[in-house]
C-alpha cells in the first residue's frame, strides 16, 4: 500500500476536485493524507483522508481572499489578480513549505499530490527528494504557441499570424505585466534553496511534477502541438456522493416538471464569487414568469435574506446549496458565472450552459464554452435580466447546444477521471520506491 500527501490551497474551489481522487485511493486500502484549511477538515475526513490543517497564520478562505483583496484598496481586474497572484498563491510558499516538511517527516509520503495553485506541494516534494503530481482546477494554463496567455480569454489560433500575436502576448505578460510576479516566484526558489526554472512561473508545476493531471476532455480543451509529455487528460473527477443529500421539500417539483417537460434551469455563482447581485438576481428576475422552473443557488448566503419567500415568483425554488451531481441529470440548461468544476460537471451531464462570467479564471471557462459550441457566453461579469433570459432562451430553442452537449457528455463518459487518477498517482508512488 502507498502513502498519499494530497496538498491543496484552503479555497473550496481548489480543494474539492480533489476529493474524489482522495476517496478513490482511501477506499483501495491505501493511506491518505491531506494538508489544507482546518475549514474543510471534515470534507477531507469525509474522503477517508488523515488530515493536517495549516497553521492559523497561513490559513484563509474564499471569504477572507476576498475581505483581504478589499482591504488592499486594489480595483477589480488585473490590480486585483496581480496582488492574488504575490500575496495569496506565492507569498505564503516559503511557510507553507516549512509546515510540509513536519508533514512529510511525520506521514513520510510515497508521493505528493497539489493542484496547480498550490506550488507549495511540489516544491516541498521536490526539495525532499520525493515524486510529485499536480492535478488542475481549471482550464490548462500551460503557455502554448497554438493559444493567447491564460486570462486573456481569447480563442485559440495556430495561423502564422495567430502564432505571432500568442508569442508576443506571452512574452508581454510574463517580462511586462506580471514580471513582478515572476521575479517573486524565482525568489521564492532561491529563498527555498533550489535551483531556477526556466520560462514562466505559471508553467512551473508541469516541470516540477512527474505527471500533470487535466481534469477534462481534449474536445473541451484547445489543442497544442507543444503539450509536454507529462500532461494527461484524465476526464473530470465527479464529486458523486461526496455530499450527503436530503431532499428538500421542493424536489418533487423538480421531477414533476422533469416528467412534464417542462424546462428546468439551474442558477449558480459557484463557490467564491458569490454576491448573489451579479447573477442569481438578476437570473430570478429574467426567467420570472417563464414556463421553466428556476433552482437557484445562494451559497455563503441565507436564502431568506438573498430575497424572502415572500418577493419569489412562483417558478423559483431558491436553495443555499443542492448536490449537483444529484439535480444535473433534471435539468435542461445550466445558467452559471463559469466556475470550471461545475461546467465541468454540467458537460458531463450533457447540459448545455450560459455562461456569464469574466474573473478569475472564468474568462477562459467562457471561451472554451464558446469554442466547443456547447452554450452563449454573455461576456460580463453582471448580466440584465434581459441577456440571461435571451442565453436561456437562445440554447432552450438552439438544439445545436444540446446535441453539442450530449456529444461532449460522451466524450467525459469515455473516462473515469478520478479512477485514471488514482492510477497516476498510484504509478508515481510506486516509481519512488523502485528507485529506493
Amino acid at each position: 500500500m502507498s502513502r498519499i500527501l494530497f496538498t491543496t490551497m484552503p479555497m473550496a474551489g481548489h480543494l474539492r476536485p480533489g476529493l474524489p481522487m482522495a476517496r478513490q485511493l482511501a477506499d483501495a486500502g491505501h493511506e491518505v493524507a491531506w494538508y489544507s484549511g482546518a475549514k474543510y477538515a471534515a470534507l477531507s475526513e469525509r474522503a477517508g483522508a488523515r488530515v493536517f490543517p495549516m497553521g492559523a497564520d497561513l490559513d484563509f478562505d474564499d471569504a477572507e481572499m476576498d475581505t483581504r483583496a478589499n482591504r488592499s484598496g486594489r480595483k477589480p481586474g488585473l490590480q486585483t489578480l496581480k496582488w492574488a497572484i504575490l500575496e495569496v498563491f506565492i507569498g505564503p510558499i516559503p511557510g507553507w513549505v516549512a509546515e510540509l516538511d513536519a508533514v512529510i517527516d511525520e506521514f513520510r509520503p510515497d508521493v505528493v499530490v497539489a493542484e496547480q495553485g498550490f506550488m507549495a506541494g511540489p516544491i516541498a516534494a521536490e526539495r525532499r527528494g520525493i515524486p510529485s503530481v499536480v492535478f488542475s482546477v481549471s482550464p490548462l494554463g500551460l503557455s502554448s504557441v497554438d493559444t493567447a496567455p491564460f486570462g486573456t480569454g481569447l480563442l485559440p489560433s495556430s495561423s502564422p499570424l495567430g502564432r505571432l500575436r500568442n508569442r508576443s502576448l506571452n512574452w508581454m505578460l510574463r517580462s511586462v505585466v506580471f514580471a513582478e510576479c515572476q521575479r517573486a516566484a524565482e525568489q521564492v526558489r532561491i529563498r527555498l534553496g533550489l535551483p531556477p526554472l526556466p520560462g514562466y512561473f505559471m508553467d512551473w508545476g508541469a516541470q516540477i511534477a512527474d505527471r500533470y493531471l487535466c481534469p477534462s476532455v481534449p474536445e473541451f480543451e484547445y489543442p497544442r502541438r507543444d503539450l509536454p509529455a507529462t500532461v494527461e487528460f484524465v476526464g473530470p473527477m465527479l464529486p458523486a456522493g461526496i455530499d450527503a443529500f436530503d431532499p428538500p421539500a421542493w424536489w418533487d417539483d423538480v421531477l414533476a416538471a422533469r416528467a412534464a417537460g417542462r424546462p428546468v434551469v439551474l442558477v449558480t455563482q459557484g463557490t467564491l464569487a458569490t454576491d448573489p447581485h451579479n447573477l442569481v438576481l438578476p437570473a430570478v428576475e429574467g426567467l420570472a414568469g417563464s414556463d421553466a422552473l428556476v433552482v437557484a443557488t445562494a451559497i455563503g448566503y441565507d436564502a431568506d435574506a438573498v430575497l424572502p419567500a415572500d418577493d419569489r415568483p412562483a417558478n423559483l425554488r431558491l436553495t443555499p446549496f443542492i448536490p449537483f451531481d444529484r439535480l444535473l441529470p433534471l435539468v435542461d440548461v445550466m445558467v452559471t458565472n463559469g466556475g470550471y468544476g461545475g461546467v465541468q460537471m454540467a458537460l458531463a451531464h450533457g447540459v448545455p450552459l450560459v455562461v456569464a462570467g469574466l474573473t478569475e479564471d472564468k474568462a477562459e471557462v467562457s471561451a472554451r464554452v464558446t469554442w466547443a459550441g456547447a452554450g452563449v457566453a454573455l461576456r460580463t461579469d453582471t448580466p440584465s435580466p434581459e441577456q440571461v433570459r435571451d442565453g436561456v432562451t437562445a440554447v432552450l430553442d438552439g438544439p445545436r447546444y444540446r446535441e453539442r452537449a450530449r456529444e461532449l457528455e460522451a466524450a467525459y463518459a469515455r473516462h473515469d477521471g478520478a479512477a485514471r487518477a488514482a492510477e497516476v498517482v498510484l504509478e508515481v508512488a510506486a516509481s519512488r520506491r523502485t528507485v529506493g
